[in-house]
């Protein structure tokens, strides 16, 4: 990001130095096509319209607001997406998901240290909770905000072969979208994993603290992420297979 700035800092202020003296009669110029200007009609400029992406569930259950269906989709500003986060950590589906989750974990006693009965199954939860909130928080919002990446999915959809598709899910986690166009390392999805890992360490019992538990979580991270990415691309195919698409219902 000191790099970025740095060379953000030369680039504009060295043609500003060197064109200095041209600067007075551009000046006069433009205080002359003021005045003509000043005569003129005033033409109201058209506001940008900004066209919402729907984000149909997946076998109406599974959210997708992390994922976008158009090729070309308008970036999104760091409050939207912050949006992003709360939208879909805060899901009842997810939630749901965390609740489950925790239940099989105090079921075959992962995470000993947390205990059993009711207070070990809050704890279980609340971790899930926190893991959920943490990782959407570093890897959808702080890093994508700061590194200006997109951290949407893009959906190829069936318009591509059927390996484009797979490598373009397989490569997600090293590859992702900029804001303004083309495609860079997937540097927020990398440090997020690592964030909201090490942050684990100030929550999960004692036996699963440390540097090598710590990266070990943002490895094992991948693959999961991997398989979300899978359901997002192949699920409206196989939805549309076995279920047939939705009619719209009738205004």
């Amino acid at each position: 990001m000191r790099l970025r700035l740095s060379a953000l800092f030369v680039v504009l202020w060295l043609p500003g130095s060197l064109s200095w003296a041209q600067e007075i009669p551009q000046i006069q110029l433009e205080a002359t096509a003021w005045k003509i200007d000043s005569f003129l009609p005033q033409i109201p400029t058209p506001k940008p319209q900004t066209v919402e992406e729907p984000h149909p569930r997946l076998f109406w259950i599974i959210p997708t607001y992390t994922v976008t269906n158009l090729r070309s989709p308008a970036p999104l500003t760091p409050k939207e997406k912050f949006h992003l986060v709360l939208a879909d950590k805060l899901d009842p589906f997810n939630i749901g998901q965390i609740a489950v989750e925790a239940g099989f974990a105090q079921a075959n006693n992962d995470f000993a240290g947390y205990g059993q009965g009711a207070a070990g199954y809050a704890k279980r939860f609340g971790a899930g909770m926190a893991d959920e909130t943490s990782s959407g928080f570093f890897a959808t919002f702080l890093f994508p905000s700061l590194l200006h990446e997109d951290p949407r999915f893009y959906r190829q959809g069936p318009g591509y072969s059927f390996k484009h598709r797979l490598a373009h899910v397989v490569t997600r986690p090293l590859v992702i979208h900029k804001d303004s166009g083309g495609r860079t390392f997937n540097w927020s999805g990398t440090l997020g994993r690592i964030a909201a890992s090490g942050l684990a360490n100030t929550y999960y019992p004692e036996e699963e603290r440390g540097v090598g538990r710590t990266f070990s979580r943002a490895a094992m991270g991948i693959p999961y992420s991997i398989i979300n990415d899978l359901v997002d691309e192949f699920g409206p195919d196989i939805q549309k297979k076995f279920f047939g698409k939705k009619k719209p219902p009738k205004n």
